[in-house]
Parts: structure tokens; sequence; C-alpha cells
């Protein structure tokens, strides 16, 4: 691109302000084309020497015609003037990998024979691969530390092949929904809550926004049935839904036998959506804060 016609700041103002036609190829062209323009541009203007207001010019002017940003604009310049504005190619500091392709697959063995133990189990199976089995290939990686073995298993080349993941046990037990009341009570959400000693086991209604609690010393099949059962006496109208979220207290063989006998279908919310049992996570307040009267006791 030409703009030799251009020596001062007048006719870039003049350029930018629309007065002259100009080729705006520039934006198209490659990295070295870019930087030799604005390394030739600021030596003929003599940036250096100009005043404020004249550079906030000239970096307008390359913004215009580079389309780069005005920080990188900035940066440019400053090596420009320099004499340093060339293109750097990338070069690291240390090419030689010390953990090759190979030494991840053998992390990736290893995990998929053990289950992907933690981080010091997997670095002692290693240390033993080589110096009790002597197994020669083991010998790099058995050097390996607890937090480099994380940063291995994230790596490119241990997801790409990956394949023993962790994932979700489906549990046969209640039906995961949001529970059906059908315009009547009888539709209650469930949840426990655990203050000091005791767990409360706090309950309430759709519709009706009855509420009971019951309060049992431990979580154990012995204490729960119990207590379900006192819980569900307590309403006034009959149960025909009971709905949780997926903790053990509730999601277990033994309450889901209990329900059924009373013909009372269990549902349950989705993982990792505390919302889905909001109304009763709401309830929950009044136990957590202590202020619980004694005739309550």
């Amino acid at each position: 691109m030409n703009d030799s016609h251009i020596l001062n700041t007048t006719q870039l103002r003049s350029f930018l302000k629309g007065s002259q036609e100009f080729d705006f190829s520039l934006r198209e062209s490659s990295i070295e084309d870019k930087y030799e323009f604005i390394d030739k541009t600021v030596d003929r203007l003599g940036y250096g020497k100009l005043l404020k207001r004249d550079k906030k010019v000239v970096i307008s002017y390359f913004k215009k015609v580079t389309g780069y940003k005005k920080a990188q604009i900035k940066r440019l310049i400053g090596r420009a003037i320099m004499g340093d504005l060339k293109r750097k190619f990338y070069k690291r500091v240390r090419p030689h990998r010390i953990y090759t392709s190979y030494d991840i697959k053998l992390l990736e063995k290893t995990d998929e024979l053990h289950l992907r133990l933690s981080e010091g189990a997997t670095k002692e199976i290693f240390r033993r691969e080589f110096e009790e089995f002597g197994h020669k290939n083991y010998q790099t990686i058995s050097r390996v530390s607890h937090s480099h073995i994380t940063n291995l298993r994230h790596s490119q080349v241990y997801n790409s092949h990956w394949v023993n993941h962790t994932k979700a046990r489906t549990v046969p037990i209640g039906i995961t929904m949001p529970p059906e009341n059908f315009g009547r009570p009888g539709s209650i959400r469930v949840d426990a809550v655990h203050q000091r000693d005791v767990y409360h086991i706090n309950s309430v209604d759709e519709i009706t926004q009855w509420q009971i609690a019951v309060c049992i010393p431990q979580i154990s099949e012995s204490c729960m049935l119990p207590a379900l059962q006192e819980l569900i006496d307590q309403y006034p109208f009959k149960i025909f839904n009971f709905h949780s979220d997926r903790g053990g207290e509730n999601i277990n063989y033994q309450v889901a036998d209990f329900l059924e006998r009373l013909l009372i279908k269990q549902t349950k919310s989705r993982s990792y959506h505390s919302n889905d049992n909001a109304l009763v996570e709401t309830k929950n307040g009044f136990f957590k804060s202590g202020d619980i009267p004694e005739l309550f006791w």
C-alpha cells in the first residue's frame, strides 16, 4: 500500500474525515506487510517527536488502515521506535518433553485396570512396577509427581482415548419427575435437616402448605421407617405422592418398600437441581435458625 504522499498529521486528519479516498486492502495483508507499513510510517512521520494530540491521530490512522486494536498498535509503535518491529516466531524454551505419549498411555492403562485411583496410589503403582517388578517401561513415569498426574489426566492424549469414564449409576428407586398433585391435598415434599444432635424429617403438602416434621437421632432404618409412619399418620388427608431429593435417607429399598405397601407413589428430583424440591427447602430455614421453641421438642 502506497501512502508516501501523507507526510504530516494534518493530512492524516483529512484522511480520517473521509476527504481522501484510500486503499484498505492492507487489512487482508499478511502480518509482515502490516508490520512493514507501521514501521515505515512511524519513521516518516517522526512519531517520537509528535505532540500527544498528533500521536492520537496517528494511532487512529493505523486502526483504520490495519484493523488492529489500540493496545496492540501502541505495542507495535513502541517496537518500531526501538527498531525491532519484526514478526516473532514462537519457539519453545524447553522443547524436550519429559513425559511422552507413551508414558501417558501407561497412565491411561493403569487407570483403566485400577479404576482411576488417587494420585498418591497411582504414583506408588508406578514406583513398584519399576523398582520391585523391574518393568523398564515405567522408569520415566515412576518419577512423576502427584500434581503432574492430574495434569496428564487432563491432557489431550489421555482424554482422546480414555473410555473408563465414571458414569452415574441408575438406581431403580422412585421416578425422576415433578410430583403430580392433581389439584388436591396429598402430595407431600420431604427433606432431611441436620441440626445439632438430631435430624428433622421435614414435610409440606403442595396444596394446603400443611407442614409436619418429626425428629430422629440418626439416619437409619430403625429410625426412618417409624418416623415416616408417624409423619404420614399425622396428615388429616390421604397421602398419595412422596417427593424428595436423591438423598440416601429417602432413596433406599426399605423406604421404597414402605411407600409401596401404602400405595404411595415415590418421585425424586433431578441430580444437581436443588430447586426441584424448593418448596420444602424454603421451609428448612426454621430448623437451621436454631430458634425452635421448647414445646416443639
